[in-house]
């Protein structure tokens, strides 16, 4: 079982990963990395979650938004004829509307940058965008799986018992994915099987829809889709590494799948 993270870990983290932490504390914090599993899971899933947020594409500023600001800063700081405010508490003023007012700029841009790629993405692809958020939601828990086990004879009858279909999970350790474990998603309202899988410090997500269904390999918030279809399902990996690594997986998911055929339960 992984061990529980020290209840000061998650702002070393956050620390280690902004650069702020002195050389000593830093080397300390490396050779934990290296040793603390559950430390190191953490560290990617946030690695993963700040790639994700720079992918995120730039929404256009309103052309009057500068001069809006401008106005308002000029009405909040002159005096009126019957008042002189004194120079440094007028400075101060200045000084923290113009805070507020950078504060309100950035919100806007974050939020429509957010907005305008929820949108493009449920308009291009909402399948693909469910799956991805299920990836995302995956990496922000504490663990990326509701059952955690390598053992492909626990995963598969977890899903059974909770689900009609339930795919074949495949031991992929030869091939350099480690089976994890599982959790069941939900998408377009009906809950599916998650198949999670670790290669180096990537984690890959591998969703199952029904047989026939067609989801487009491509690009979400800076995690590479890739699907592929068998008689029984349609298979969505999702995950940070290259495409060409994810072409892999597929290969060794099918050739795994077609070497030991399960009866679908």
């Amino acid at each position: 079982m992984i061990a529980s993270l020290r209840d000061n870990d998650e702002l070393m983290l956050t620390a280690y990963c902004d650069g702020e932490l002195d050389p000593a504390t830093e080397a300390e914090f490396e050779r934990r990395l290296q040793s603390d599993e559950a430390l190191k899971a953490r560290y990617s899933r946030l690695m993963s979650l700040r790639q994700a947020v720079r992918a995120l594409p730039l929404a256009d500023m309103p052309q009057d938004l500068q001069a809006r600001i401008q106005a308002r800063l000029k009405a909040e700081t002159e005096p009126s004829n019957s008042e002189r405010p004194n120079v440094t508490v007028l400075r101060r003023r200045s000084w923290s509307f113009q805070a507020l007012a950078a504060s309100a700029v950035l919100g806007a841009v974050i939020s429509g940058s957010v907005l305008k790629t929820i949108d493009h993405f449920g308009q291009s692809d909402t399948v693909a965008s469910e799956v991805v958020a299920g990836h995302i939601r995956g990496l922000l828990a504490p663990q990326p799986f509701d059952i955690a086990s390598s053992d492909r004879h626990t995963v598969k009858p977890w899903f059974t018992s909770r689900l009609p279909e339930s795919p074949q999970v495949p031991d992929l350790a030869a091939r350099g994915f480690v089976l994890l474990g599982g959790r069941v998603d939900v998408i377009g309202h009906n809950p599916v099987a998650t198949i999670v899988y670790k290669h180096a410090a990537h984690t890959v997500s591998l969703t199952t829809l029904r047989a026939g269904q067609a989801v487009p390999d491509q690009t979400i918030a800076g995690y590479n889709v890739r699907s592929w279809s068998d008689g029984n399902f349609t298979y969505v990996a999702v995950g940070d590494l290259p495409s060409a690594d994810l072409a892999v997986f597929e290969n060794a998911f099918s050739a795994a799948e077609s070497a030991a055929p399960e009866i679908k339960q």
